[in-house]
């Protein structure tokens, strides 16, 4: 299964040590599909990773947005019925070979993180409205921010 996993820039590196094991992240789940009146899946994945870049600025403070692509075996990914439509609940380590690719914020993106991160709504529209850059998982461990 897919999933979109928010991270820190300073976290990027650890992604692809096969050591990294997150515990949430975001996913095309059932309860999203029921929901959505989107039908191209491709549409609501991205939809579900710009819920993650958001949630890695929101939640975990991030200077930037970033988000890592993870293809998870699905008896580890679990619906979380509390959250987001496309929480999901995250069991074990990541084998670095189902790091599919990150998507990281251009480097102008940073003053509206903070922004963002402090409450600043106009700065997360911004931050919305930007692109997110994509990255092969062999790009990963070598970005420098």
């Amino acid at each position: 299964m897919r999933v979109y996993v928010p991270v820190t820039l300073a976290d990027l590196p650890a992604t692809v040590s096969g050591l990294w094991e997150p515990t949430s992240g975001y996913a095309v789940t059932p309860r999203l599909l029921e929901i959505s009146s989107i039908d191209d899946e491709e549409e609501l994945a991205e939809q579900v990773r710009d819920v993650a870049a958001a949630d890695a600025v929101l939640e975990l403070g991030s200077s930037r947005r970033a988000v890592v692509v993870v293809d998870y075996p699905r008896q580890d990914v679990t619906a979380d019925p509390g959250g987001h439509p496309a929480a999901v609940t995250l069991v074990g380590r990541v084998d670095a070979r189902s790091v599919a690719c990150a998507f990281v914020d251009e480097r102008d993106g940073g003053d509206d993180a903070v922004a963002a991160a402090a409450g600043d709504e106009d700065a997360l529209d911004r931050l919305e409205d930007g692109d997110l850059l994509w990255f092969d998982a062999s790009e990963i461990a070598a970005l420098q921010f």
